[in-house]
């Protein structure tokens, strides 16, 4: 035991020296950080106001359209005159020109602008309002209803409450989503790279006759379990450092900003009071709607659970993935083959990536479930499926399955190992 324990410091020294071990452990907390925080600045942000000159030979729309704090609307006589104000004033963004046609309802809109094209945003903006009083006109003029009334029919404002039936509360089914699809690839991305560690770590020691070296005075199946336990205990401190960090990161940003994650939880409240349709439509704002419920989807979720589950599922995957990734590299001994070699042991995880979009559609599904126990995509698949709630029985046995397979993968790195060190 203690000879291990000597292999398992040398290899955790080995990578605590390494500069890309630090510049990850702070890079890693700032960016996933920054994924929480920018779906809610991004939908509270005040954009810089557009000025628009409006053309309408149709007389349907220049007196129409109605401004925002994103752009207003100018009427302009015609196309030659709003041309020299926008070469004149460098504030004026864009020219929205509608022709006159022969036939009486206009078929065409141009959105002249420099050399900067508007943002898609705005464009979807003035696209809506000619549409809108278009029909408008055509309602009115054609048919004799009044808009209003339509409109009252026509864009019914309804959302879908997804409650649990026993306690009441909202499962944010959204939300849930994107925190399921970040943790599925956070892990696969970590088996990935922490389990190519150990097999880069092996390589080396192979190209520099180290192993043989050592192999002297140890077991093989000491020097193999010494190796990956030892990256094990990077990988480990290198994931709390990366929780601990985040969970600062994100403290930060909301004690920077109490403002910007009140609004929602004051939203919230106000729309619980408001139970009638049309008091209820009233006030409803599509930017605070989406802010709020990416706050309260957030706070619905147990994170403490599931950082310390994703510890586990992560430590039981690299303990995997690390042996095979071992016994590859002791195997082979050129890169080329062994590039093809471990694009066939990852495959399980990069195929797992491609079916996240239908695992997220059904995460009780048989589909997931059965991912949940086999061994190569259960770390993944259990980090998937757990913002959604699932019975701590397969939780107990995909672990279990994992243990039983990590003991046959190290049987097998050891003997490996112990072949190349024997040739």
């Amino acid at each position: 035991m203690k000879k291990i324990l000597l292999v398992v410091a040398r290899e955790f020294r080995l990578r605590l020296r390494r500069p890309s071990f630090w510049v990850l452990t702070l890079l890693v907390p700032l960016l996933l950080a920054a994924l929480y925080a920018l779906p809610v600045i991004a939908a509270n942000r005040s954009a810089e106001q557009a000025q628009v000159l409006v053309v309408d030979e149709t007389g349907l729309f220049d007196h129409s359209l109605r401004p925002t704090d994103e752009v207003t609307f100018r009427p302009m006589p015609s196309l030659e005159y709003a041309q020299r104000q926008m070469a004149d004033d460098e504030n004026i963004d864009a020219i929205l020109y509608v022709p006159v046609r022969e036939t009486t309802i206009p078929r065409d809109a141009f959105l002249y602008h420099r050399s900067t094209t508007p943002s898609l945003a705005l464009q979807q903006y003035i696209s809506g309002q000619l549409q809108m009083l278009l029909r408008n006109a055509i309602l009115e003029d054609v048919y004799q209803l009044d808009p209003e009334v339509y409109r009252s029919v026509s864009t019914t404002d309804i959302r879908l409450h997804t409650q649990d039936a026993a306690t009441g509360r909202e499962s944010f089914a959204r939300v849930k989503s994107v925190v399921a699809a970040v943790l599925a690839v956070l892990m696969v991305l970590a088996l990935i790279i922490f389990g190519v560690q150990v097999m880069r770590s092996v390589q080396e020691e192979k190209a520099t006759r180290v192993a043989e070296v050592v192999a002297s005075s140890l077991h093989p199946v000491q020097l193999m379990v010494g190796k990956v336990g030892g990256v094990a205990l990077m990988a480990l401190m290198q994931l709390v450092l990366w929780v601990m960090l985040t969970a600062a990161a994100i403290g930060g940003i909301q004690t920077a900003n109490p403002d910007l994650f009140a609004q929602a939880r004051e939203q919230q409240t106000a729309r619980t009071l408001a139970t009638k349709g049309a008091e209820a439509t009233a006030q409803y704002n599509p930017s605070v709607q989406l802010v709020d419920e990416t706050v309260q989807g957030l706070t619905a979720i147990n994170l403490p659970l599931v950082a310390g589950l994703f510890l586990l599922f992560f430590l039981l995957g690299y303990l995997l993935y690390g042996s095979l990734l071992a016994a590859l590299a002791a195997r082979l001994d050129s890169d080329a083959d062994a590039l093809q070699w471990v694009l066939l042991l990852l495959s399980p995880l990069l195929l797992f990536l491609m079916l996240i979009p239908l695992l997220l559609a059904t995460p009780a599904g048989a589909l997931s479930q059965w991912l949940s126990f086999i061994p190569f995509t259960a770390p993944a698949s259990i980090l998937l499926r757990l913002p959604f709630g699932l019975p701590v029985w397969q939780v107990l046995l995909a672990a279990i399955i994992l243990i039983v397979f990590f003991f046959l993968a190290a049987q097998l790195a050891a003997r490996s190992y112990k072949r190349y060190l024997i040739r």
